[in-house]
């Protein structure tokens, strides 16, 4: 990555935000069950400030600043999901729900929008964190304008779910329930072709 601030630092650090937004509600989810999400990850993997990236980034190392962000977003929301379902497995469900209703509240910003299949990979990739940009974690298999394909390459997340003893298939659950929640807001189909095989389509 350039050692000066370009778009594409922009869009991760966009994309780390959204993720920590949704960490955020599953603090507040954690509060019910009794559970100090906020202070537990803090302790562990430190605090997230919310500023405009500029005036926080290590301009010296600004490849570095953003892997350590993305990692520590990561680091949270595996432990804090982990966390939930260890305390009461059906706190799925209401997991679930947090990941259906963010999805669907961006798909609801976007409503009025001439939406075809490739922009609304475009939106789910501007959105979700899938690691680096270097890392390629996912690629087109097909596209037209009513629907895309994509193969998931390889699973950026899976070692932070295994550190804190969690299941990745549950990372894929909930997003999954995102990806549901952004295409019915927008009339768009999501489906889970095979393991590492996704699509949308213009709903008909």
């Amino acid at each position: 990555m350039s050692a000066f601030l370009g778009p594409i630092h922009y869009w991760l650090y966009n994309k780390i935000q959204q993720q920590q937004a949704i960490v955020d509600e599953i603090y507040q989810l954690g509060n019910q069950y009794n559970l100090n999400l906020q202070k537990d990850c803090e302790a562990r993997y430190g605090t997230f400030e919310n500023k405009p990236l500029e005036e926080m980034i290590d301009h010296g190392n600004i490849h570095g600043w953003l892997q350590e962000r993305v990692s520590q977003v990561e680091y949270k929301y595996a432990y804090s999901v982990t966390s939930l379902i260890d305390k009461d497995p059906n706190s799925m469900d209401k997991l679930k729900s947090i990941l259906f209703d963010k999805g669907k509240e961006l798909g609801q910003s976007l409503q009025g929008q001439h939406l075809n299949a490739p922009l609304v990979f475009k939106i789910i990739s501007d959105n979700l964190l899938d690691g680096m940009p270097c890392d390629h974690a996912n690629s087109l298999v097909d596209q037209s304008e009513e629907q895309v394909v994509w193969k998931r390459n390889l699973c950026v997340h899976e070692n932070y779910w295994v550190e804190n003893e969690g299941d990745i298939k549950v990372y894929y659950e909930l997003r999954d329930a995102w990806m549901n929640g952004l295409t019915k807001a927008i009339g768009f189909v999501f489906d889970k072709l095979d393991s590492t095989t996704y699509s949308i389509k213009k709903e008909v």
